[in-house]
């Protein structure tokens, strides 16, 4: 069974740290491979889920109503 590592790759081009869960062969040199992840990491794809998972969550406003009584 394979074993899953987090990799923490660091992108020049944005400056941020994003993680990244692999199960590498054997043979690929674990640098290497980060180096080209970071290189292909979309620096505006990431920022945008970030922001999407920050933002405040919408109530329901029938949910909301019901827990004041």
């Amino acid at each position: 069974m394979a074993t899953v590592k987090k990799y923490v790759i660091h992108c020049d081009k944005c400056t941020q740290d994003f993680p990244v869960f692999a199960s590498l062969y054997h043979s690929i040199v674990p640098e290497t491979w980060m180096k080209d992840k970071a290189a292909n990491h979309d620096c505006k794809a990431y920022a945008d889920q970030l922001a999407k998972e920050r933002a405040p969550k919408a109530l329901n406003p029938i949910k909301a109503s019901k827990k004041g009584k």
